[in-house]
C-alpha cells in the first residue's frame, strides 16, 4: 500500500476526507487524517478529545501507483478550493517512503490515533511505560507536564516535523 499526502487548508481536513469519499470508491483510495489523543483537566476530571496529528493534510491510502492515483484523483484535486496541492518528494516519487509509513503505523491504532501514552520521569530521563511510545523515550524532545504533552520528532516527507503527542506522567 501506498500512503500519499494532500497538502489542504488548515481546518478543512475532515471536509476533503468527506469529498474523497463520495466521488472514490474506497477500495482503491481510502482517505484518513491522522489523529492524536490530547489530554485535558476540566473541573478536576481528566478528558480526552482528538484533533488532526499534521494540521494541514489529508493522507490516501491506495494501491495505485503515482501515474495512475494522478489520473484517479485529478478530477477531485482540481475541482476543490480546499485541496492546495499533492506533496511529492520529485516528479515521480510522491507516496510516504516505507520507514516513515511504517513508523506512522506503528503509533497509530487501526483508527490511525495516537493514543495517549505514560510514563515516569526518574531524575533527568523518562521512562515511557504504556501506549504507543513505549520505547521512544529517545525520540522524546520535550514533556510539558502541565497540559500533559510530549514533543516527538517525526520524519514526514523528507522533512523532520516536531509533533505534539499525549503523555501522562504519574
Amino acid at each position: 500500500m501506498n500512503w500519499y499526502v494532500l497538502f489542504v487548508r488548515t481546518g478543512k481536513e475532515q471536509k476533503v476526507k468527506e469529498l474523497f469519499y463520495e466521488w472514490l470508491d474506497t477500495d482503491v483510495c481510502k482517505p484518513f487524517v491522522p489523529l492524536q489523543e490530547r489530554l485535558f483537566k476540566v473541573a478536576g476530571t481528566v478528558k480526552k478529545e482528538l484533533k488532526p496529528l499534521f494540521p494541514g493534510y489529508v493522507f490516501i491510502e491506495s494501491k495505485l501507483s503515482i501515474l495512475e492515483f494522478i489520473t484517479h484523483t485529478n478530477v477531485v484535486i482540481s475541482n476543490s478550493r480546499d485541496i492546495i496541492r499533492l506533496l511529492r518528494y520529485s516528479k515521480s516519487e510522491a507516496s510516504l517512503r516505507d520507514s516513515e509509513r511504517q513508523v506512522l503505523a506503528s503509533l497509530c491504532n487501526d483508527d490511525y490515533c495516537i493514543e495517549s501514552s505514560c510514563g515516569i520521569i526518574e531524575g533527568d530521563r523518562i521512562q515511557i511505560t504504556g501506549g504507543p511510545l513505549k520505547g521512544w523515550e529517545s525520540r522524546v524532545k520535550k514533556i510539558n507536564r502541565h497540559k500533559r504533552q510530549a514533543v516527538i520528532e517525526l520524519e514526514l516527507m523528507g522533512d523532520i516535523r516536531l509533533v505534539n503527542v499525549a503523555l501522562e506522567i504519574v
